[in-house]
């Protein structure tokens, strides 16, 4: 698909328009003031999956994980 942009940018007061007309003039305006002073709301990471238990790592396609064995120095 070969993306087609137009050389004027939208009118922003049309959309405005719309809004007001849709939902009124107070609700918009306390949605303007929320969306304002309320911080970005961040997605959460997702676990890491060296945290994983077996069963989850095998499900998603990951490699298992070695054992962990001592080595002779760690056993002193």
């Amino acid at each position: 698909m070969i993306a087609q942009f137009t050389t004027r940018a939208p009118n922003p007061r049309i959309g405005m328009q719309r809004l007001l007309d849709r939902h009124g003039t107070m609700p918009v305006l306390l949605a303007l003031i929320r969306a304002l002073l309320l911080p970005r709301r961040r997605r959460p990471r997702p676990p890491d999956p060296y945290h994983l238990s077996p069963h989850m790592r095998r499900d998603i396609g990951l490699p298992p994980i070695e054992p962990y064995v001592p080595k002779y120095f760690d056993l002193r």
